[in-house]
């Protein structure tokens, strides 16, 4: 923690958010519930060192948070959280999207895998124990590689455009992630296509994060995120404290 502050400082981030994975369906398995507690106790230990120089986010990225609701909602009633995530990044049958060999697949078989992931990303967004919904587009990291056929998730649009309702129903917020800039994918995501289509169902709120898992990423093509945001009609992005958006107006 006290290296992630020391690089954020140096780069003259304003702040950023610790949302260590707590996934739901290996909850025990992994210790995630004091793991998690490590986690916050870090970055208060944090908070008081750099309290001057940086706002840091105590957060969490639930996992998969359908597959145990129960310990997921009491993890977040456990800790005065600034912002909880909620991601999927598994098949209704348990399979990684990373672990699939989609260049094997048929398009009419990579079709069903994304339906099959989109109506489980639907029915995560109704969960509504969350402030972010993250990964939108994760398939897309893994169906667009240099091994797989070409593959547009245009084909789920219909079930996207209903996530994005949800959010904005629930005031909810969007995730932007630049990770995928520093990969084979190459491209911010969402790609801008989503996130107007947030925008002109009345989204309000996007976050903006860049997926480090290490010092020497954090932070890392945020500039290029505002940008996007920006590009998609949006005016501000935001960032949570105490689960509450707070907006930072785009210059």
């Amino acid at each position: 923690m006290m290296s992630l502050c020391e690089q954020a400082v140096n780069r003259g981030l304003f702040g950023f958010a610790v949302t260590d994975c707590c996934d739901c369906d290996r909850f025990d398995e992994m210790q995630f519930s004091e793991r998690v507690r490590e986690s916050v106790y870090c970055v208060y230990k944090a908070r008081s060192v750099f309290e001057d120089s940086l706002v840091i986010s105590n957060g969490v990225e639930i996992g998969q948070p359908l597959d145990n609701i129960e310990k997921a909602d009491k993890i977040i009633g456990s800790v005065p959280f600034d912002i909880v995530l909620a991601s999927v990044k598994k098949y209704p049958d348990g399979r990684k999207l990373s672990e699939i060999n989609y260049s094997e697949l048929s398009e009419n078989e990579i079709v069903r895998h994304m339906e099959s992931y989109y109506n489980l990303l639907l029915e995560t967004s109704k969960w509504n124990n969350f402030d972010v919904l993250s990964q939108l587009t994760l398939p897309m990291r893994y169906v667009n590689s240099e091994s797989a056929p070409y593959f547009s998730i245009r084909h789920c649009d219909d079930i996207i455009e209903t996530i994005l309702k949800k959010l904005v129903e629930d005031g909810k917020a969007l995730e932007v992630n630049t990770s995928a800039l520093r990969g084979k994918l190459n491209m911010i995501l969402p790609p801008v296509r989503y996130l107007r289509m947030f925008r002109e169902l009345g989204g309000e709120f996007v976050t903006i994060g860049s997926g480090s898992h290490s010092c020497g990423s954090l932070g890392a093509d945020i500039g290029e995120g505002i940008s996007l945001v920006h590009e998609a009609g949006f005016s501000s992005y935001c960032y949570f404290e105490k689960r509450k958006p707070v907006l930072i107006k785009i210059d």
